[in-house]
């Protein structure tokens, strides 16, 4: 489908390493990524998929439809924000494809190559998702049939799809410490064009695919959306799986990824290696990066080496504080800041251990999408810097 880029908002992005122009694809460089606990707009990382819609707040409505609703309702958003009671979240939102390039590395895979910088934590604010559809007779009950899904459709139009759509299980949707949104803030302004305005789906501890810009209409149905974006991406195929006619034999039986996985990232310094000579009895050199768990688990632990993991120490973490926490589980990512003994040209590698006791893997896991590479963060300890 060819699309109109020409009413794309105008951008400064200055700060962002720019993948793709058209549609507009960008991330942080990773030392500004992690410059700040909560990212600033301007190093918050762009996922498009197509062009990006002009869209009106005062005029823009949403219709709810589907199972158990005998008339579509719709609202408006000025409706929303008077009607339900404002809530606030700090979550990480990190795409599935955050990291490609490492497995890009070790073998093609279809999609932008994302460096580490395709994840951001932001505080978002909005109505629960579960509130306005309890307020419509969807309730917390229904949410106990494991086949019902509530499915999100875009005003976006698409280069692969009519237009973006995705979906999530309903439990998810009404569980009371879920804290699915319907967000219309992103850190205490409105949200931009480039991140969803005027109104959006955020769908914490879940991959930033489904957290749906734009948003137009949600239904009650009884499987998952037939979206492409659900159905024919964000999956985790079989390694066996090499091209795109491969792939057209495990679409349809392969799970879409909701909870990311535990992992964790080291930004500073950017390359993973101290490039100049380290001299006998120096002092240990300051390392930081970020972790993250999905599912609403914490980090409780980020194990930093500056040997190649022979030897580790333990970093000190910046971590929502609970007092400040607004909801039952970690939405938020953790930084963190380690002091190792290294030498010159031997990588710097962190894993991270969540409260769940999933503990971050060594080696990437190739598959076709290069989506979820929770591996260490690794690079070949020679002058040419690569990620394995």
């Amino acid at each position: 489908m060819a699309l109109d880029y020409s009413h794309d908002p105008s951008r400064d992005d200055k700060n962002l390493i720019v993948h793709t122009e058209k549609p507009f694809n960008a991330e942080p460089n990773p030392k500004d990524l992690i410059s700040n606990f909560i990212t600033p707009e301007k190093y918050f990382f762009c996922r498009s998929h197509g062009n990006i819609p002009n869209l009106d707040e005062a005029s823009h409505k949403i219709t709810i439809e589907g199972i158990n609703i005998t008339t579509p309702k719709r609202f408006t958003i000025q409706e929303l924000k008077t009607r339900f009671e404002k809530k606030s979240i700090v979550m990480a939102m990190q795409c599935a494809g955050n990291r490609r390039d490492g497995l890009h590395k070790v073998k093609h895979t279809e999609g932008v190559i994302w460096g580490p910088g395709a994840v951001a934590n932001g505080i978002y604010s909005g109505c629960r998702l579960k509130d306005v559809l309890e307020s419509i007779g969807i309730t917390e009950q229904m949410g106990h049939t494991a086949t019902l899904h509530v499915a999100f459709q875009s005003v976006e139009k698409c280069e692969e799809d009519e237009c973006y759509g995705s979906s999530i299980p309903l439990s998810k949707a009404v569980d009371e410490f879920g804290d699915v949104l319907l967000a219309y803030e992103m850190n205490g302004a409105p949200l931009t064009r480039d991140h969803g305005y005027p109104i959006r789906i955020v769908v914490p501890g879940y991959i930033g695919a489904r957290s749906v810009k734009f948003l137009k209409s949600i239904r009650i149905q009884d499987k998952e959306s037939s979206a492409y974006y659900q159905q024919h991406d964000y999956k985790i195929l079989p390694e066996n799986v090499g091209s795109i006619d491969d792939a057209e034999n495990y679409w349809s039986i392969t799970p879409a990824i909701g909870e990311y996985n535990v992992q964790s990232f080291v930004c500073d310094p950017p390359s993973g290696l101290v490039d100049v000579p380290i001299l006998a009895n120096a002092q240990p050199v300051k390392v930081q990066g970020y972790a993250l768990s999905g599912g609403g688990r914490s980090i409780q632990r980020v194990d930093v080496s500056g040997d190649d993991g022979n030897t580790w120490v333990h970093a000190e973490l910046q971590s929502q504080p609970i007092a400040e926490r607004t909801s039952a589980y970690t939405w938020s990512w953790t930084l963190w800041t380690a002091h190792v003994h290294v030498k010159a040209g031997v990588r710097l590698v962190s894993r991270a251990v969540d409260s769940a006791g999933n503990i971050q893997q060594e080696f990437p896991v190739w598959n076709f999408r290069g989506v979820l590479n929770g591996a260490w963060r690794t690079v070949k300890p020679t002058s040419v810097i690569e990620e394995q």
